[in-house]
């Protein structure tokens, strides 16, 4: 008697199930490795229909070639960027795509965007759910803007909003479906009810600060029962105007604030929360504060975090706190765990296991065993952002040159580096960068110096050189040079800064 043995294999599996897999990979991986394993591959990445593009900080080669090799109606999230590694990016992917190819498009996020690229995106009807958006300039140019935007805040598909801009003089409808909005900017009161009063909706809020002034009505009989969470990312509100403003909301679950020294009544907290929140499930704070007086000993610091150490915060909220008080400076942060994203604790808390970008600062000899010491309290294989302040122009040179090199080839997540030393020379920048780095900042001393790092440094996606004095009077003739050395880059110049976005090598 015969059996018939199948051997499991991927290329026999339902069509459904690849797709699954599909979803687990990058954009990368899937056009450039997976559909390149059979003709049936091929033929499947062409019909998977859930591509998720993010350029912000992608290569020149590698965004030409997913641009010319993906379907626009199979792509659901997008993410362009004309920031500092990618200039230009969105006129250039706009000069490849019309947005009306993009029928399933459900996300889309837009880094420094110009105006007139803004408007020819969103001169058409779309049905984007989820929109994301900063500007290229800090002030609107253009008076249609305010129209326009005013009329994608009302779009009936729009469920997530997140922008930069002050909301002043934007139209909120009360027919608005917006779910999520973010705002990294600071409101007055009056703008701040507004929105609330026209989202019914609205059950994420996430802003800067909002501003009360001393003739603001906060009618707490009012209350506004769609919003179940509230974000301040640096208040400067005091205890009184928090609790007024809290009262709005009698439904939060979830309240995160990262202000002063109004916050650290703990006792206050605890009754306030008791008697007006009764369903927050997550307080999320972070407070900083500043003492007069050295304290010399951990009873003072104690005094500040015993009031949450009641039964109240520690068994039935179960929210733990954490004080650090900083000697050198007198300064002292008053934190819930796990910690707020907040520059401003990131900067003081001595602990930072998930820490992605590090600044390092070495004028004379390079400390022995630093490297190691920078290991017991970071992870470097989380780091991908690297800024360096170094004088190599004293006897340590060669010393602190070996011991950076030595970092820097241990941080083999590093993407980006920046270089802040006008008087290095260019081939010192060139045996700093090693070759797994995409993109580096770095001042130069003339323009021979920018061409010496282009020439060498082939392996960088990206570049911005910090231009000063007479040299920006030969910039036009160098970029006659670098689009001959480099096909289809793209700049940027803009204050002292030229920003690169380097095309193909012209052999």
């Amino acid at each position: 008697m015969s059996t018939n043995n199948h051997t499991p294999s991927i290329c026999t599996l339902p069509v459904e199930l690849i797709y699954r897999i599909l979803d687990t990979l990058d954009n990368e991986t899937i056009l450039f490795s997976f559909g390149y394993t059979c003709k049936r591959f091929q033929t499947i990445i062409h019909t998977y229909n859930q591509y998720k593009l993010n350029f912000k900080s992608i290569s020149k080669r590698y965004f030409h070639l997913i641009c010319h090799s993906i379907h626009p109606e199979n792509i659901i999230s997008l993410t362009l960027s004309n920031n500092k590694q990618t200039p230009d990016q969105i006129k250039c992917f706009l000069s490849i795509f019309s947005i009306q190819q993009f029928i399933r498009l459900r996300s889309l996020t837009l880094n420094k965007i110009d105006e007139d690229d803004f408007y020819t995106i969103f001169q058409f009807k779309n049905t984007i759910s989820s929109l994301s958006f900063t500007f290229l300039k800090s002030t609107l140019q253009n008076s249609q803007t305010i129209s326009l935007l005013s009329s994608i805040i009302s779009n009936k598909n729009l469920r997530y909003l997140d922008f930069n801009l002050s909301p002043k003089d934007l139209l909120w409808s009360n027919q608005c479906l917006l779910q999520t909005l973010i705002i990294s900017n600071t409101l007055n009161f009056t703008q701040f009810s507004t929105i609330i009063s026209n989202l019914l909706l609205l059950k994420k809020f996430v802003l800067q600060d909002c501003i009360i002034h001393k003739n603001d009505i906060i009618d707490c009989s009012i209350h506004y029962l769609q919003l179940i969470s509230l974000s301040f990312n640096d208040s400067k509100l005091n205890m009184d105007n928090c609790e007024l403003l809290l009262c709005l909301f009698p439904l939060l679950e979830h309240f995160h604030i990262v202000g002063g020294d109004y916050f650290f009544d703990g006792f206050r907290w605890e009754k306030f929360i008791q008697k007006n929140l009764l369903k927050l499930k997550k307080f999320e704070f972070a407070f900083c504060g500043n003492t007069s007086m050295l304290w010399k000993n951990s009873n003072d610091i104690e005094s500040l975090i015993t009031p949450f150490r009641t039964p109240f915060w520690i068994e039935h909220k179960q929210w733990f706190v954490v004080c650090c008080y900083f000697i050198d400076t007198n300064n002292y942060t008053l934190y819930s765990l796990p910690i707020c994203k907040s520059n401003n604790i990131l900067s003081q808390n001595p602990s930072f296991r998930k820490l992605n970008a590090l600044s390092l600062c070495i004028e004379n000899e390079w400390p022995t065993g630093s490297t190691e010491y920078l290991s017991t309290f970071i992870n470097l294989s989380s780091i991908s952002e690297l800024s360096i302040s170094i004088d190599l122009e004293n006897e340590y040179a060669l010393d602190k040159l070996t011991n950076i090199t030595n970092l820097l080839n241990q941080l083999y997540n590093l993407q980006s580096v920046r270089i802040d030393n006008c008087l290095t020379s260019a081939e010192i920048i060139c045996l700093l960068v090693p070759n797994h780095i995409k993109y580096l900042r770095t001042v130069v001393r003339d323009i021979d110096d920018m061409k010496f790092i282009i020439e060498q440094l082939t392996h960088l996606s990206s570049i911005t050189f910090e231009i000063f004095g007479k040299m920006k009077y030969f910039l036009e003739d160098f970029l006659t040079w670098l689009m001959e050395k480099r096909i289809n880059s793209t700049y940027r110049y803009d204050d002292q800064l030229l920003s690169i976005w380097l095309g193909k090598i012209n052999n």
